[in-house]
């Protein structure tokens, strides 16, 4: 009789189709922790081939997983190019806290009301992590640390589809911060997220989505996410020269 993890395995290819699933699968997770951790930033080159002969193989397997990668929004596919780590907008960063902000307080309303004392614990546990990847001062350990406080929060709503798409832009998040931090900030602060560990043991949920709103506006605010400048706004870059000759905007 098989063991469990040979019944897993097998319904795992059964379900993706083929022998190579848990390569592709290997391949995606091994990318995505590189972009979680900041080892792999925004705009990296993705060849096929040398992932292939990394992995030992095909290039329809490596595919397969950037396809995947891409559908999580950590890659982007160009045509006749190839693949590259995305590199997000100022104005998709700024859709990204949004979207977070309006599903972690919803996912509160339902998490806070029903979260037991070993709730609270396990999320003392997780900012207990926080803190140690702060006094680490290890930039790459403390992204994530702070994820996984944010990822653990929202489980305890019992939502697996939001947690699924929290996760998603917490990923996303790690971009953004690759491309649009400032030399001062860092991860979003632990200090924050003991602060919301206060007001959530109180039960109080109303408090609880405003201290998650405000927490994600600061970590929004620590990003520099200022638009490209306007030909006119070049102008006055420029000084006198720009001025010679105005500019029209539409």
């Amino acid at each position: 009789m098989r063991d469990q993890a040979s019944i897993d395995i097998a319904a795992a290819m059964a379900a993706d189709g083929g022998p190579n699933t848990t390569v592709d699968q290997t391949i995606r997770r091994d990318i995505a922790d590189a972009i979680f951790d900041q080892r792999m930033p925004p705009g990296t080159k993705l060849s096929e081939a040398r992932l292939g002969e990394l992995y030992d193989v095909s290039r329809t397997v490596v595919r397969k997983a950037l396809f995947r990668l891409a559908s999580d929004k950590l890659v982007d596919i160009r045509p006749n190019r190839g693949a590259i780590v995305s590199q997000p907008t100022v104005e998709e960063a700024r859709e990204v806290f949004e979207a977070r902000r309006l599903i972690e307080a919803a996912m509160l309303e339902h998490s806070v009301p029903a979260m037991t004392p070993a709730d609270h614990k396990r999320l003392r546990d997780l900012v207990a992590a926080d803190v140690a990847a702060h006094d680490s001062r290890d930039r790459q350990r403390m992204i994530r640390a702070s994820g996984d406080f944010h990822r653990g929060l929202a489980a305890l709503s019992g939502n697996t589809v939001l947690c699924g798409f929290l996760d998603q832009l917490i990923g996303r998040t790690t971009l953004i911060i690759a491309m649009y931090q400032t030399h001062a900030s860092a991860a979003c602060s632990h200090h924050a997220h003991d602060e919301l560990i206060e007001v959530i043991e109180r039960g109080d949920v109303a408090a609880a989505q405003r201290a998650m709103h405000q927490h994600l506006h600061d970590c929004e605010d620590q990003l520099e996410l200022a638009d490209s400048p306007t030909e006119n706004e070049l102008a006055k870059m420029l000084g006198a020269r720009g001025h010679r000759k105005p500019i029209d905007t539409p």
